[in-house]
């Protein structure tokens, strides 16, 4: 009979062999085809062998990963390297499918209110998606579900939850730190460098007017993200995560920092409709004032630095043509709805729609462009979700629950305005608690 040990040496060696061969067998590979050929499968097999065996460590790896995801592809795409859309997609969209399966296996699922009427919502737009629009735009409008479901078959511990707001606190103060760089030192040069070489969010050889505004010379902070709006609610989310979890005044500071050098006015009413209902629910109203005194000093010191008087007299003036272009669309969007209560289908009204045809209609304003989509029944669905997904956070009292509940409050507001939903990165901040908030609530039940 053989020992143990002999036992171990045999699978030690074999498994050193085995190494060894596969290496080799690269190797030779590289020397017939290109190396990313090579090495995509067995990075791929490697993630989801680590999905399956680490799902949400996994997890924390790629929601710290999301805001970098955009800059670090627009980097790989400057210095040349191939395919990086597809490798865009194996960060994002396919591991979050996977870790979807996997954690539904493993914890499984029990459908809540705002679930059905999400569930109602999305039959409603597929069903006017097949007689009249096209796959990719539908596919972008709904992306978000597949972050809120991950919440949804998510189960943390007390120390992993408190760990997860740690580091999205710390990351989005890190972030706002580093895009403030860009801001007062570095300029808009190399940004704009890398736009133009990637033909990306550039026209004309410049930066698209969403990194200006009116009576604004500066540059919008906008970090790794996208663009100002994104990084702007990006920093709602954290500053909400950080009144929750966190008393640490220094990080809290730095996102506020980032936030108003963003200048996104959806995303500072999102935040001063949210901050101050936490406040109150949490019984914090000294913190508040005192939050609240810092913040406006903050934000006057902020005024000269950025030189944001004449955009401000041109918003308090109702002289900016980019808010009244944005009450304008609002009104239009509603009366649109009004007009076409069974929408017109997400290949004549949709953000997507203006790559294929110049004509297409879009309303930059979540709720009147989605019934101008899908039409007035599905967009009360969508906000029926909203309303019960409220309704179940408001009676939740954990921190989690509070955290979820400004979220959802702050994000309410901000899709008045703007198309937050079609970020598909953003996305990921915002829903991914509040699905993991509502999974606590029907675990209490």
């Amino acid at each position: 009979m053989s020992s143990p040990a002999l036992g171990s040496r045999f699978a030690l060696r074999l498994g050193a062999s085995s190494l060894a061969f596969t290496l080799l067998l690269v190797a030779v590979l590289c020397l017939f085809v290109s190396p990313l050929v090579v090495a995509a499968p067995l990075v791929l097999a490697a993630l989801v062998g680590m999905l399956f065996r680490f799902p949400v460590a996994l997890l924390g790896i790629l929601l710290a990963f999301i805001p970098l995801d955009y800059m670090a592809i627009e980097l790989g795409k400057f210095a040349g390297l191939p395919h990086m859309t597809l490798v865009s997609a194996c960060t994002k969209e396919i591991p979050f499918l996977l870790l979807l399966f996997i954690l539904w296996r493993r914890h499984g699922y029990q459908a809540a209110a705002p679930d059905w009427f999400l569930l109602a919502f999305f039959s409603l737009a597929l069903v006017r998606t097949v007689f009249d629009g096209f796959l990719a735009g539908f596919v972008t409008d709904f992306s978000f579900l597949i972050s809120y479901f991950v919440g949804r078959v998510t189960v943390l511990t007390q120390k992993q939850e408190r760990r997860w707001a740690g580091c999205a606190v710390w990351l989005a103060a890190s972030l706002s730190v580093v895009g403030m760089i860009e801001v007062f030192i570095l300029g808009e040069g190399p940004r704009t460098l890398l736009y133009v070489a990637t033909d990306s969010q550039s026209d004309a050889g410049q930066l698209t007017a969403s990194f200006h505004g009116i009576g604004f010379t500066g540059l919008r902070e906008a970090a790794t993200m996208v663009g100002p709006n994104s990084f702007g609610i990006l920093c709602m989310i954290a500053l909400i995560v950080w009144w929750v979890y966190s008393r640490n005044p220094v990080p809290g500071a730095m996102i506020a920092a980032g936030l108003i050098c963003s200048v996104t006015r959806s995303a500072w009413i999102g935040t001063a409709a949210a901050i101050p209902l936490l406040a109150f629910l949490m019984n914090q109203k000294r913190r508040f004032l005192l939050s609240v005194t810092l913040a406006l000093a903050l934000f006057a010191a902020s005024i000269p630095l950025l030189g944001l008087s004449d955009y401000l007299l041109f918003n308090t003036t109702g002289q900016d043509p980019s808010a009244q272009g944005h009450r304008d669309e609002i009104w239009s969007g509603v009366e649109y709805a009004a007009n076409h209560p069974f929408g017109s289908g997400n290949e004549k009204v949709s953000a997507l729609s203006l790559h294929e045809d110049l004509n297409a209609i879009v309303f930059e304003t979540t709720y009147p462009n989605f019934a101008a989509e899908y039409g007035v029944a599905a967009v009360f669905c969508f906000v029926g979700s909203l309303a019960t997904a409220l309704y179940l956070l408001w009676r939740m009292h954990s921190q989690l629950g509070r955290a979820a509940l400004g979220i959802l409050a702050g994000l309410s507001v901000v899709m008045i305005f703007t198309l937050p939903l079609l970020d598909r990165r953003l996305a990921c901040w915002a829903w991914f608690p509040i699905g993991l908030a509502v999974r606590q609530t029907r675990a209490a039940v």
